[in-house]
């Protein structure tokens, strides 16, 4: 637990992204305990969100939004060749703006690179893959599985695959027996998730392809037209003409906080 403890404290510091909990400092206490401080999230988890919604089924652009951030930090780590492995949402956070933030990754693997395949068995059932229950070499698309599980359940606030006991739930998984989507989301979602939780992990999009999608591309125009019209209302208000918008790339997954490096593609940013 202790090595585990500091593997996680030394992955956290190298860690920055605006959609990933943010490493403060950590140090070793006189009682022997590896302390670790992160960023405070004052809207608390996705997981206690959406119980909030009590079958209130959430806004398609809200659904889009959360996984577009998701995606973003999930993108970040697959660059740098980290695998999350456990993207659930009791690891998923949200500051008291509703932005997300990333978390937990104490379980994350390290890649030597893209074409590295990891074979340990790990990560919560709900959101495995079935090539992991099925004891096969994985590899990022394991994660876009867990992301399409995830917006599965931000959007029917129900897991993608439930059952009363483990080898039910194993054979939904393996078999691909996904419930429709409600008819409240658009096609174009219901195909995403679709492709997301495809059987056969090369069948499913890389995160940077799903970014670069249409519908993405046309749901990040709208966030950041809705979010500027925001930002220049709060200015009025405050007395301040001047905009101070946070730029994200994310086929790269650099970032600016003061706009002084444009994203290498203007259609896929997003202003937090």
């Amino acid at each position: 637990e202790r090595q585990a403890a500091e593997q996680e404290a030394q992955l956290l510091s190298q860690l920055k992204h605006p959609n990933i909990v943010t490493y403060k400092e950590s140090w070793e206490g006189g009682d022997g305990l590896l302390y670790i401080v992160m960023g405070f999230c004052e809207g608390g988890d996705l997981y206690r969100k959406l119980k909030e919604q009590k079958r209130q089924l959430l806004p398609e652009n809200q659904v889009v939004e959360w996984f577009v951030q998701i995606a973003m930090a999930l993108q970040y780590l697959h660059e740098k060749h980290i695998l999350h492995r456990d993207l659930k949402t009791q690891n998923v956070f949200l500051t008291r703006t509703n932005i997300i933030k990333v978390g937990d990754p104490g379980i994350a693997r390290v890649l030597e690179n893209h074409c590295d395949m990891a074979s340990t068995l790990i990560g919560t059932p709900y959101y495995m893959s079935p090539e992991l229950f099925s004891n096969k070499p994985y590899n990022s698309k394991s994660d876009v599985w867990a992301l399409g599980c995830r917006v599965y359940e931000m959007a029917t606030l129900k897991h993608a695959f439930n059952a009363k006991d483990m080898n039910s739930l194993v054979y939904q998984i393996i078999e691909g027996k996904l419930l429709p989507m409600p008819r409240d989301y658009s096609p174009e979602l219901a195909e995403l998730i679709r492709t997301m939780l495809s059987k056969r992990p090369e069948e499913r999009p890389s995160v940077r392809s799903i970014l670069r999608q249409p519908y993405i591309k046309r749901q990040i125009s709208s966030f950041l037209e809705a979010t500027k019209t925001k930002m220049s209302k709060n200015n009025i208000k405050n007395g301040d003409s001047k905009s101070k918008p946070v730029c994200v790339s994310p086929p790269d997954g650099r970032f600016d906080r003061h706009g002084h490096e444009p994203p290498e593609d203007p259609e896929v940013s997003f202003w937090l």
